[in-house]
């Protein structure tokens, strides 16, 4: 039990050292002597991690971690309830976009930036369709009666499916002040290729579990997981905007160009997710 306890110490360690590197690069928050401590501490804890893992998978230790999990309540839930993990992993996602919403909606009224406000109208709104899902599911799963929760949920799809087109014309804001303004960020090398690291693991992840849901034929998970990919979509969107501001004195491709093919096709995926939750919320009604 204590190899196991050490071990979580260190892949702990290991994240939370490392994600403050990351912000060392990127902000500069701590002396340049620290900053270097920082930066060696974070590569002796990944290869000590890196060195854990591989004695985990060797001798199961992964395995036994999960049953003990298994032995609680919450756990066992939580690991074998896919309904109940996606709902509660969504909260986290929740609350960043109400964090985002307030950070970009002060900055937008304290500096007039139309930029800011934009893109406090598409979190809140990415914000709310979370919720609405996530509340609606939490009430539903104490009710009885089949047919009001079906009916609920299918409201809630097809509640969602109006608001993520709606999402659209907000997205089309930032898209055309992004062109005209020139309003992506620029970040150093390893920051960009972290965020593009991130971003594809988001979209890929995103992808899989969309097709896992459309199998569940839940109204909720589905709601959830498109809400997800149209996230992951704008996302992607954003990673190639500051891709294309980073490295714009070694690129020859026109920024503009390339953001408004990009941003059109985002739009228009997006626009397609809420159509067919549209559609999908009047077929099961009918049926």
């Amino acid at each position: 039990m204590k190899r196991v306890i050490d071990h979580l110490i260190i892949y702990v360690g290991a994240a939370a050292v490392s994600a403050l590197s990351v912000i060392q690069v990127q902000e500069g928050i701590l002396p340049q002597a620290a900053g270097i401590i920082v930066y060696v501490l974070a590569a002796v804890l990944l290869a000590a991690a890196c060195i854990c893992l591989y004695q985990d998978l060797r001798k199961g230790v992964i395995e036994r971690i999960v049953l003990s999990i298994k032995k609680t309540s919450f756990g066992a839930r939580f690991l074998e309830d896919y309904t109940y993990r996606t709902i509660l992993t969504t909260m986290p996602s929740f609350v960043i976009n109400v964090a985002y919403t307030v950070y970009n909606g002060v900055i937008g009224i304290m500096n007039q930036s139309a930029w800011f406000i934009t893109m406090a109208a598409y979190y809140s709104l990415l914000g709310i369709m979370r919720y609405y899902a996530v509340n609606t599911e939490r009430k539903t799963s104490r009710m009885e009666d089949e047919k009001l929760i079906r009916k609920k949920q299918l409201s809630v799809i097809r509640t969602d499916g109006f608001l993520l087109l709606l999402l659209n014309l907000a997205l089309s804001g930032v898209v055309l002040l992004t062109i005209a303004k020139g309003t992506a960020k620029t970040h150093s090398d390893i920051i960009v290729i972290s965020i593009a690291a991130y971003t594809f693991y988001k979209i890929t992840m995103a992808v899989l579990n969309m097709v896992k849901v459309r199998k569940m034929q839940s109204p909720i998970l589905i709601t959830i997981r498109n809400i997800g990919v149209a996230d992951a979509l704008v996302s992607l969107l954003t990673l190639q905007a500051t891709m294309l501001a980073s490295f714009r004195e070694t690129s020859s491709v026109d920024p503009n160009r390339m953001n408004g093919i990009t941003g059109l096709a985002v739009c228009i995926l997006i626009a397609a997710l809420g159509v067919s939750m549209i559609c999908y919320a009047s077929k099961r009604k009918e049926s």
